[in-house]
């Protein structure tokens, strides 16, 4: 049997060095085991607008309710897209479930925001690579804690093998190439795509999967713009 202080040890590294990614769904505690819930695998379909994981359903919880789950510090931003249209997204920035360690971003429902509002609340906006322009909005996050999860990203802080994620994820029923470096995995029927990278880290995109259509339309558009970037280099 662990002595306590033994125990706290063996599960500082396992969570440090994302062990639970790799093996079983248990976690010691109290010199008991525990079956966690929270991993990014765990994935249920509640319905075509809703998608559990992360302890957070997509699709109908709020900003205020991921605070309490995600218990991180947290930035909020809008975003002013080419198309006028407005998005709107809580940073949650350092997340630790079941010792898995990531950053998770929340996608909020952004209808009926007032731009004049958010503008003259903002802070120093700043062009992004999407050609969108992003506005800090820190001061009102409080006023955002009934916006409803549209999406989620998880991004954890180790590298994950491909194997390792077709083991947990299964197969991907499509895959986009990006470059030599990088392509999209499509998990319609879970709501997932998954962004592998030969360089970086790998992305966890989440979504209800009767709005799959529309993550999967923004992953063609990031592919197309990356391809046009390419060529005209």
């Amino acid at each position: 049997m662990f002595k306590p202080i033994t125990l706290i040890v063996v599960v500082v590294v396992l969570f440090a060095s994302g062990y639970w990614f790799y093996n079983n769904l248990v976690t010691p505690q109290h010199g008991s085991l525990v079956r966690v819930t929270n991993l990014p695998w765990q994935i249920t379909v509640v319905d075509d607008q809703t998608l559990h994981v992360l302890e957070l359903n997509v699709g109908q919880d709020t900003l205020g309710q991921a605070v309490k789950i995600l218990k991180s510090e947290y930035n909020v931003a809008w975003f002013e897209n080419q198309d006028d249209s407005i998005s709107l997204e809580a940073y949650f920035i350092r997340v630790s479930m079941s010792g898995l360690r990531a950053k998770v971003l929340l996608e909020l429902d952004s209808d009926g925001l007032d731009k004049d509002y958010l503008i003259k609340n903002s802070g120093k906006p700043e062009i992004q690579d999407s050609r969108t322009i992003k506005y800090p909005v820190d001061d009102l996050a409080q006023t955002f804690s009934n916006r409803v999860i549209r999406s989620l990203t998880y991004i954890p802080k180790s590298s994950v093998d491909a194997d390792i994620i077709i083991s947990r994820f299964g197969q991907p029923e499509e895959r986009l190439a990006v470059n030599d470096n990088t392509e999209f995995w499509m998990y319609p029927k879970k709501g997932l795509v998954i962004s592998i990278s030969q360089r970086g880290k790998e992305v966890f995109q989440y979504i209800p999967v009767g709005h799959f259509a529309r993550l999967k339309q923004s992953v063609l558009a990031t592919v197309e713009h990356t391809k046009k970037e390419q060529q005209e280099k």
